[in-house]
């Protein structure tokens, strides 16, 4: 065996033998909140539930807080939308636009509507799949474009999915500006219109920041039950009365998201 070969060997098995302790502790206080996106744990609570030490917990923690991805509230912590960013990273790895638009695209033949997927991050949607129907009115937006959460249904069906005080943080640090007639100029009748989107499970949103828009849309969940996505379509404002959208367009839009779900909760890796 060569020098060159022999001092390779002998890297890859060091490698094996060594591993970043603080990465693997760190990653497995991520798992233990994906337990339940909703969930917040003591510094003391991660410790016990983990078997590390307090010290190692604390600065875990105020790692991942820097760096965005835990917030600490009365003591305890929880994870915040940017956590989000990992799912994505891994379904853009997969190949995820290109999996779920076949999906969109039969969405958009039966409706001839716009259909687009969405990710939260902080107070932004970002979008990560969009199928453009061919009508006057078009909206530039892109796959990597953002737009406020609260402005938006995908938006408020991602933000209804977050914790009451998280939210209430959020919309702390939102300006509301009237862009048409509806626009929603008070937050606490903000806060109550996201609350409600929790409770009917879909998100319609008419003329409140065009004019002749409006938006449908229905949260995309993992296995464990936990919003990850949003799946959105546009509509033309004078095509559709709120009740035709409740009794001909949600049911074709819940469908969709249960064929989107249905790929998320493989458990083979898709390729």
């Amino acid at each position: 065996m060569s020098t060159h070969n022999k001092e390779s060997s002998t890297l890859r098995a060091a490698s094996r033998g060594e591993r970043l302790e603080s990465l693997e502790r760190g990653l497995r206080v991520l798992e233990l909140f994906g337990q339940g996106a909703s969930r917040a744990y003591s510094m003391i609570e991660v410790a016990d539930q983990l078997r590390i030490t307090r010290a190692s917990a604390l600065r875990i923690l105020a790692t991942l807080e820097s760096l965005g991805y835990v917030r600490l509230d009365t003591r305890a912590y929880s994870l915040t939308p940017r956590v989000l960013n990992l799912g994505y990273s891994y379904l853009a790895a997969l190949g995820f636009q290109n999996i779920v638009r076949p999906i969109l695209l039969d969405l958009v033949k039966k409706t001839q509507e716009t259909c687009s997927i969405g990710v939260l991050d902080a107070m932004e949607v970002v979008y990560v799949a969009r199928e453009e129907t061919r009508r006057i009115i078009r909206i530039d937006l892109n796959v990597g474009s953002r737009l406020p959460a609260h402005l938006n249904s995908m938006g408020r069906v991602l933000l209804s999915a977050l914790p009451d005080a998280q939210l209430k943080a959020l919309l702390r640090t939102i300006k509301l500006e009237r862009l048409t007639k509806r626009s929603i100029l008070d937050k606490n009748e903000l806060r109550e219109r996201i609350q409600r989107v929790r409770v009917q499970g879909y998100c319609y949103i008419d003329g409140e920041v065009d004019d002749r828009i409006a938006g449908l849309a229905t949260p995309i969940r993992d296995r464990d039950g936990n919003t990850v996505a949003a799946l959105n379509l546009s509509l033309g404002f004078d095509r559709y009365s709120p009740q035709a959208v409740e009794s001909t367009l949600l049911a074709m839009v819940l469908d969709t998201t249960q064929q989107i779900e249905a790929i998320l909760h493989r458990d083979i890796p898709l390729s």
